[in-house]
């Protein structure tokens, strides 16, 4: 068969109505993919996430905080037993709302070193706790005004130094017999809740308009970045927790674990602060009941699937065990399930790892796992 016998073959209608398909195919898989990678759908999660957790979250936070300024100030009138129980469970309600959206370590927390000044924690050195007995001793008034102690040491400023104060067995008798100790709970307070309204605020009014006009004259360079920011706090705590809240305390044996390292230890939350870092975080991923897009959408549906068992398979682990890892080791068999917990942490990152595989989108150096 000649060259142009060939040709004539190859023009027939039969193959060139098949070179139009596979033309077309290539067309609309290179359509959708474009479509799916667009600024737009970056866009549409990005303010899906947004608007259904990221500024709800501070809005709990916000409201909580004031709810707890409110207890300091009653309590410190009149230092009680009742007052002193009601500024702790303000304290709990502000801080699991704080575990909630603690995750998001970008945008507005970071300004002004909020995110340090809210929770100065792991404070390996004890520097806070010095810090702290040297304010009270100085007995200074003019370092409370607000716009004074917003200056001090991240030290005294946040949860881990109002915790030292409140959940010490001498606490109520410390209240009451220094005036001063109880004045600085309550600059604290007032810390605490400017912080959680600022944050709020600069989301609403400031931040989501970057979010939602991110392109390369803005903070982001695209949509895509904030997405993978978005999933930077998605999936980096995952790790932290695991080694700062977890293996750090425990340790190689029940008899070497240090209690003392645990985040929130004196509040006897350690875990508790754990447990509802992991919903939120599951939040994140899925979304909320009614929400049409999570963060979850920019990974393929097969692994979307893995990481939604691992985090099944997380939660039941945490709910099985007490608030406290105290609790937990003093319990049989506590610390093989503090162990499971963390190994549970463990799979649930090495799902997210795998899972990014199969993106195109890269997080960048994360310091705590050495990648």
């Amino acid at each position: 068969m000649g060259y142009n016998e060939n040709r004539s073959q190859l023009e027939s209608p039969v193959m060139k109505y098949l070179h139009y398909c596979i033309c077309l195919l290539a067309a609309l898989m290179s359509a959708g993919l474009v479509l799916a990678q667009s600024n737009e759908n970056w866009t549409e999660v990005n303010l899906s996430v947004t608007d259904n957790h990221v500024i709800p979250g501070y809005i709990s936070l916000e409201n909580a905080a004031a709810e707890m300024l409110t207890a300091a100030q009653s309590f410190c009138q009149s230092p009680d037993a009742p007052g002193l129980e009601a500024f702790r469970k303000d304290f709990h309600n502000t801080m699991d709302a704080w575990q909630q959206i603690q995750h998001v370590q970008f945008g507005p927390i970071t300004y002004f070193n909020w995110n340090f000044r809210i929770h100065y924690w792991p404070d390996e050195k004890g520097t806070g706790a010095r810090q702290l007995d040297d304010l009270i001793d100085s007995m200074n008034n003019d370092s409370l005004v607000a716009e004074n102690f917003a200056r001090e040491s991240v030290g005294v400023q946040g949860f881990p130094a109002l915790e030292r104060l409140l959940f010490d067995d001498e606490s109520l008798l410390a209240f009451r017999e220094d005036n001063y100790r109880c004045q600085v709970a309550h600059a604290i307070a007032v810390n605490i809740s400017e912080i959680a309204s600022g944050v709020s605020l600069r989301w609403r009014d400031e931040f989501r308009t970057t979010i939602e006009n991110a392109d390369e004259r803005g903070f982001f360079e695209s949509a895509e970045d904030a997405t993978i920011d978005f999933l930077k706090a998605q999936i980096e705590p995952v790790r932290r927790i695991q080694q700062q809240k977890v293996e750090e305390v425990i340790g190689d044996s029940a008899a070497r674990a240090r209690i003392r390292r645990a985040e929130s230890w004196r509040s006897n939350r350690s875990l508790r602060n754990l447990k509802l870092n992991v919903l939120a975080l599951e939040n994140l991923f899925i979304g909320n009941e009614g929400q049409a897009i999570a963060l979850g959408a920019v990974l393929m549906p097969e692994d979307r699937t893995v990481i939604g068992d691992a985090f099944v398979t997380l939660k039941t682990r945490l709910e099985a065990a007490p608030d406290s890892i105290e609790e937990a080791l003093d319990a049989e068999g506590g610390y093989a399930q503090l162990q499971d917990i963390a190994q549970g942490l463990d799979d649930l990152f090495e799902t997210f790892e795998a899972g990014l595989k199969n993106t195109d989108l890269y997080l960048g150096f994360n310091s705590l796992d050495g990648d």
